[in-house]
């Protein structure tokens, strides 16, 4: 009797789930443009007087004559060249960080056009529902309780998914990260006991390929972030993810190193293993609160079905 009404219930429910959840991306996505602006305008100033600094020592200047006198001219522009390069590489994170932020912005516009026909979703919701109850509420109070809470369940079942699916790919540009460096290792240890120029050559090129693992594995990690927040507030701050989410703001805001030099090679071995640790931790926990909601949901539809059978 009411299955073609409670299939119209279930979309309602799902669609202002998503509407809900792209909307409150964006808020958050907009905070954040805000704060990687900030920060990308605070770098760009540090990498212009890193710059300034370098530039004052290689031309004639009072304080590259002083250094020239001291003997130290060469061992002063390689400290100040060496913050420069540090620099740049913030500076070029921080503004790699903002344009994925953006780019996040407008897929999370598009998600939210894309539902624009399900923007009064609650009026009709609530129309729709009040017609069932007039209906229900006499014979069975308790088929109205069911029903709801089933949808408030498969509502945080998809959203346990979604952020699962995040997770994976995280995951995997870590994974690939991490083996990009592996062998950067060894081809580095192979050029200090003098591999030659082809060592030199594809050392450079695997750390070229694990900064492209490890910025890939950086925008996936922005969605999983959201995706985890999304995820603790439908199921009320049960699943533990402040490890994670702290773990994400070190690697997304201060997860730069020269790679080139070999104890920096195994420096960021270090944190990406730190990071595949703590991102499987959380996808456990992801795990083991999706199988508990799908039990909950399995025992509510039985429950149900009992209750109907037995109606007489």
């Amino acid at each position: 009797m009411y299955q073609e009404v409670n299939e119209r219930l279930a979309l309602l429910k799902e669609k202002g789930r998503l509407l809900s959840k792209w909307n409150s991306r964006l808020d958050h996505l907009r905070e954040l443009e805000q704060q990687k602006e900030e920060l990308v305008a605070v770098r760009k100033e540090r990498l212009a007087a890193e710059q300034k600094d370098v530039d004052t020592l290689t031309r004639t200047s009072i304080a590259s004559v002083f250094y020239s006198i001291m003997g130290k001219k060469e061992q002063k522009l390689e400290k100040e060249e060496a913050e420069l390069i540090e620099s740049k590489g913030l500076y070029d994170e921080a503004v790699r960080a903002l344009n994925d932020i953006r780019e996040q912005m407008k897929g999370a516009r598009e998600e939210i056009a894309a539902l624009s026909e399900w923007q009064n979703w609650e009026r009709k919701y609530d129309q729709l529902m009040n017609e069932k109850q007039d209906t229900l509420l006499d014979s069975s109070p308790f088929i109205l309780t069911s029903l709801e809470h089933e949808a408030k369940l498969k509502g945080q079942i998809n959203e346990v998914g979604e952020a699962e699916r995040a997770g994976h790919k995280v995951l995997d540009s870590l994974h690939e990260a991490e083996e990009a460096l592996r062998s950067a290792g060894n081809w580095g240890t192979y050029d200090m006991l003098g591999g030659g120029v082809i060592s030199t050559y594809i050392k450079h090129s695997r750390v070229d390929e694990a900064e492209s693992h490890v910025h890939a594995a950086q925008y996936h990690l922005r969605e999983f972030q959201e995706e985890l927040r999304d995820v603790d507030l439908s199921i009320q701050g049960h699943l533990k993810i402040d490890g994670m989410l702290s773990f994400a703001d070190y690697f997304l805001d201060g997860f730069f190193t020269d790679w080139l030099v070999q104890n920096k090679i195994n420096e960021g071995k270090e944190e990406v293993g730190r990071g595949v640790t703590e991102v499987n931790r959380v996808l456990s926990s992801l795990s083991s609160t999706k199988d508990s909601l799908m039990l909950e949901l399995d025992k509510l539809q039985q429950e149900r079905r009992s209750f109907v059978e037995e109606a007489e």
